[in-house]
């Protein structure tokens, strides 16, 4: 899949396939806050409660969140071709292949155990390796019309913002052009859009680092990790096992061995997060992660959650339209 814009932060963003789990926590604000008559009104979570779970949710990549990133991405090629359009531009939106299963199991989540897979489809080799109908055809023009493609799409190279990440990681990202327009339109801002992606990104770079010092945790990986060997199929972990297919779409793997792949190594890796409990071992890291984090990361990812959720009101419609009505 396209990155988010060819100007970035110092850290590549991630492709738009993945995405985020989307669970409130729901607590009581006291021993007794749970207890009452029939008719009371359920009580909501205490604020910081709540900014708590969508943090959690955020940084949490399950089926659920594979599907949300499938549809923003989706969005976002409507709306940045209509936006070229309107000045007189061709642009060929890039099929993101079909929709990930509702069952998927990921890195982080186990899906259905009737129908393991990791939902990768042999699109995101296309992708990845620059062979879109609209990679084709931008490289296809005569340079100096390239340029000024790439400028309406982009925008032009001095139109950028700077963004400073959680971990003290900075760059900029580009504001013009109908890229930035189209994520203005689904995020509200295009900070809204670029933070969606790169702030949980960050943080989860600085979760990863936090779970190689946790005990427990790695305790759980050893045995996955032995598990999976034990069965032929080494990996370091279960993002290294879904990186190894992902790599065999962007080689081109055909579709029927991509999805007998899928399903070899997501049951196996099902039947080896069972007997080491290591997804439940990162989960209660994670959140114990999160308890040491300054409240002002927090606030920054409960903000991308509330506008992922918008986007991904705003990209429902949008979708719809298309569907009744499918565009080059």
């Amino acid at each position: 899949m396209t990155e988010l814009s060819r100007r970035h932060t110092g850290r590549a963003p991630t492709r738009l396939l993945p995405l985020l789990v989307l669970v409130v926590a729901l607590v009581c604000a006291a021993a007794t806050g749970c207890a009452g008559t029939d008719t009371a009104a359920p009580a909501e979570a205490a604020p910081a409660a709540r900014e708590s779970g969508h943090a959690a949710a955020t940084l949490t990549t399950d089926a659920t969140a594979l599907r949300e990133r499938w549809q923003l991405f989706s969005a976002l090629q409507i709306l940045t071709q209509r936006c070229m359009r309107e000045q007189g531009l061709r642009y060929l939106v890039t099929n993101a292949g079909p929709q990930p299963p509702a069952g998927a199991t990921t890195a982080q989540s186990i899906g259905s155990r009737s129908t393991p897979t990791y939902g990768i489809s042999t699109a995101l080799g296309r992708m990845n390796n620059g062979a879109t109908a609209e990679d084709r055809y931008v490289r296809s023009l005569p340079a100096a019309q390239q340029t000024r493609y790439t400028a309406a799409l982009d925008g032009p190279a001095d139109q950028v913002t700077a963004l400073v990440l959680p971990s003290g990681a900075s760059g900029s990202y580009g504001t013009g052009g109908c890229m930035a327009r189209a994520r203005a339109q689904l995020y509200g801002t295009v900070r809204a859009a670029f933070e969606d992606t790169l702030v949980p990104q960050d943080v989860n770079q600085l979760l990863e680092r936090y779970l190689a010092t946790a005990p427990s945790y790695q305790t759980a990986l050893g045995r996955w990790q032995r598990c999976m060997a034990q069965a032929g199929r080494p990996a370091k972990t279960p993002a290294a096992l879904i990186q190894s297919l992902q790599a065999e779409a962007v080689r081109g793997a055909g579709a029927a061995r991509l999805a007998q792949e899928q399903r070899a190594a997501a049951t196996l890796d099902q039947h080896c997060d069972t007997a080491s409990g290591l997804r439940r071992a990162a989960a209660t890291q994670r959140d114990a992660f999160l308890r040491r984090q300054p409240t002002r990361t927090m606030t920054r990812l409960d903000g991308v959650w509330q506008h992922r959720r918008q986007a991904v009101t705003r990209a429902a419609p949008l979708l719809d339209q298309s569907a009744r009505a499918p565009l080059d």
